[in-house]
């Protein structure tokens, strides 16, 4: 490698991706002389359907750019909260702004619903073998302080990452860096390949060695309370400024697909959650964007028509998160109880059956994906009422846990079943949703008071263990929740609050549970969940798959109520979009990955 003073100077003469960009493979030997040299890593398509997505035309239709040009106007994407609160330090998912995170650093890989493919973003090539996954990254991909990324941030990320218990250290053993743009991943035993893409959906380019490998030799908390307010980026624009108001971003020339942004800020506004995004979106102009934003029929019809929906499938949705450690909701008859007193049809009818839609099992598995998995065990299990609510059943399961009623509130040891049941503020669907159960159980005999937080306030309280039952979600979301290795091991394990719900000592122990036909069985549920990830293909994946969803449908670590397609909403009035049918279509999200891939360009025609 050459010294830094050198490296800036390079810099200064020509950017590395521009050089990529127009001299092909011809730059690459060029730019040996000013780099420190390097044999690249490879490019081209990928595996297993992998693609390098978009890129620049040559004949300025939409969707490209004309030589680079940059028009003077502002991209106004709506969000539901205050800049000034929140970060970009990923590994802190509390406050970390994922908006903002995908505005600066690049994602490993992407996921299209529309054709069931992984496409590729810093990444160039994936090549999953036996137990070895080799990962090549681009050649131009860049810093924007003109640094080179490299192979040393990676390994700064992956330790950084099995620090803070990222699900990947489920099955990967080691790894090692090949050289400056290959990476390997030694897997701990054979795995199925598509468990490893859709884990690799979730990395984004967004450790830099010099700023992150301070937290090496730190516990694991002082980098969750890090508040990165100065990102680096990787991606297609670079931080400008933060307030109340907004995220401003402007392009990063070091992008490596920079020509795709033909427009010069980009603004994540906080215009507030729910009706002011509608109002936002109604007006016409107000907005560009929102990148998700649930809106009843009856609004939507209401947009103009330059105001375009995007549905993509969300694995994710409401549930309900209980507190283990809590002598009454930690008890799993109590639980059970609750999951036979709501009715989820309900739920969905009243907050959005436009897009919203029953879990008919809460097994830890994603609606649409039950059946499947499954397999000849679905009749087997238990429904809970997904249409009813069944209260002589959960009236049964609350006398044998020892309570009572007094005063018409259920009871034990003079505790009654009362608390704060604490939902988002700004997220009017949940609202809906949270007010429909509470009023439900309270009919049964709780005494359960809504608190609407803001949302890192929400957070707070179950990371901080600070709640009793509460509103949240039980899926891990994307394109990974339909691998069911994901969702199960989030429920487990819930790392987006910390381990706030107080289940992980217990989910590594034995436990003995009713057994699938009568009888008992004992289980360690971390490990069995484990095993659906390290099995070659889905069919030696479903015997650990049954296993663990028959667990979490007895034990209800989280209870699953509902699911939804994603609405997201751009404009094309001012700025194109791809056809409904590209692979870029719906990948979440269109407001940052159509940027990535030129399809979404101001268009001043």
């Amino acid at each position: 490698m050459t010294d830094e003073s050198e490296r800036d100077d390079c810099s200064r003469r020509i950017s590395r991706r521009r050089m990529l960009a127009v001299a092909g493979t011809s730059g690459v030997a060029a730019l040996a002389g000013c780099s420190g040299g390097g044999d690249g890593g490879g490019g081209g398509g990928g595996s297993e359907g992998g693609s390098n997505g978009g890129g620049t035309g040559e004949d300025n239709t939409p969707g490209t750019s004309s030589e680079g040009q940059i028009y003077d106007v502002t991209f106004r994407n709506a969000y539901d909260g205050n800049p000034v609160d929140l970060h970009f330090n990923s590994f802190a998912s509390q406050n970390y702004s994922w908006p903002a995170g995908r505005m600066v650093f690049a994602p490993f890989l992407k996921y299209s619903f529309n054709e069931d493919e992984f496409l590729y973003g810093a990444l160039s090539d994936l090549q999953i073998e036996e137990q070895e996954v080799t990962m090549t990254f681009r050649e131009d991909l860049m810093w924007d302080n003109g640094d080179d990324w490299t192979t040393e941030d990676l390994e700064v990320q992956l330790q950084l990452a099995e620090k803070t218990g990222s699900s990947l250290f489920g099955y990967v053993d080691d790894y090692e860096m090949v050289d400056e743009r290959t990476g390997k991943l030694h897997l701990s035993g054979p795995t199925n390949p598509r468990i490893i893409r859709f884990e690799l959906t979730n990395f984004f380019a967004d450790t830099k060695k010099e700023v992150h490998e301070q937290w090496l030799d730190q516990e694991a908390s002082a980098l969750l309370q890090w508040a990165w307010e100065d990102p680096v980026s990787s991606a297609m624009f670079s931080l400008v400024n933060k307030d109340r108001q907004a995220f401003e971003f402007e392009p990063n020339p070091e992008f490596y697909k920079s020509d795709n942004v033909n427009f010069g800020t980009y603004l994540i506004e906080n215009t507030g959650g729910g009706s002011a995004q509608h109002q936002a979106l109604m007006s016409g102009t107000e907005v560009d964007a929102a990148t998700s934003a649930f809106t009843p029929p009856e609004i939507a019809e209401q947009y103009p028509d330059h105001v375009v929906e995007v549905n993509i499938p969300a694995k994710w949705g409401y549930g309900i998160v209980f507190n283990h450690q809590d002598p009454d909701f930690g008890n799993r008859k109590v639980r059970q109880a609750i999951a036979h007193v709501i009715n989820r049809k309900d739920i969905v009818d009243n907050a959005g059956p436009r897009t919203k839609f029953t879990a008919p099992i809460p097994c830890g598995i994603a609606p649409k994906d039950q059946e499947y998995w499954l397999g000849d065990w679905y009749g087997d299990f238990e429904t809970y009422g997904e249409e009813s609510s069944n209260t002589e059943k959960a009236t049964q399961l609350m006398e044998e846990a020892g309570y009572s009623k007094q005063n018409g509130v259920w009871a034990k040891d003079g505790r009654t079943l009362a608390g704060e049941y604490y939902s988002p503020a700004g997220w009017s669907d949940w609202t809906t949703m949270t007010q429909t159960v509470t009023s439900q159980l309270n009919e049964f005999g709780f005494d359960l008071s809504v608190s609407t937080r803001p949302t890192n306030d929400w957070f707070s309280q179950y990371s901080g263990g600070n709640f009793k039952m509460g509103s949240f979600y039980w899926l891990p979301g994307g394109s990974r929740s339909a691998f069911p290795y994901f969702p199960l091991y989030y429920q487990l394990w819930a790392s987006d609050i910390g381990g706030g719900h107080g289940y992980r000592e217990k989910a590594d122990t034995e436990q003995t549970i009713p057994a699938r036909g009568g009888g008992e069985m004992t289980i360690n549920p971390l490990e069995v969940t484990r095993q659906i990830a390290r099995q070659p293909s889905d069919e030696e994946a479903r015997q650990y798959v049954q296993q663990s969803a028959w667990h979490s449908h007895i034990e209800l670590p989280f209870l699953g109520l509902v699911s939804k397609f994603e609405q997201s909403w751009t404009t094309n009035d001012e700025w194109t979009e791809p056809a409904s049918d590209s692979v870029n279509r719906r990948v979440k999200w269109p407001q940052f990955w159509w940027v990535h891939e030129g399809d979404l360009q101001y268009d001043p025609n």
